[in-house]
């Protein structure tokens, strides 16, 4: 079975991250706000960590899902600290990224 993956690409479109698509979920929240919940061993998520920690607010961000190919509407809010989860399984981090049609609240 092939493995999906969720790339997140950077501005420049040179810079990207690719996250197995098992250890990502996207929660819609009110005035366009999208929380990216990143959980899973840390050595597969160190590298997508360090590609969201150098990312400037308001940046625009790609997003692949599942190679659908790449939707730009959205931008960088901010970023989680990188912690153990609660279970002591993996690890996580949060993104938070903004939706470009849509006015903060």
């Amino acid at each position: 079975m092939e493995e999906l993956n969720v790339v997140f690409i950077r501005d420049n479109e040179r810079d990207m991250t690719k996250i197995k698509e098992d250890y990502v979920k996207f929660i819609n929240r009110t005035g366009g706000v999208v929380e990216v919940n990143i959980r899973g061993p840390r050595e597969e998520l160190a590298d997508a960590y360090a590609f969201f920690s150098s990312a400037n607010d308001m940046e625009g961000i790609g997003i692949d899902i599942a190679g659908s190919g790449a939707r730009w509407n959205h931008y960088f809010r901010g970023i989680s600290p990188f912690t153990e989860d609660e279970d002591r399984t993996g690890y996580k981090f949060k993104v938070t990224l903004q939706v470009r049609d849509a006015a903060p609240r």
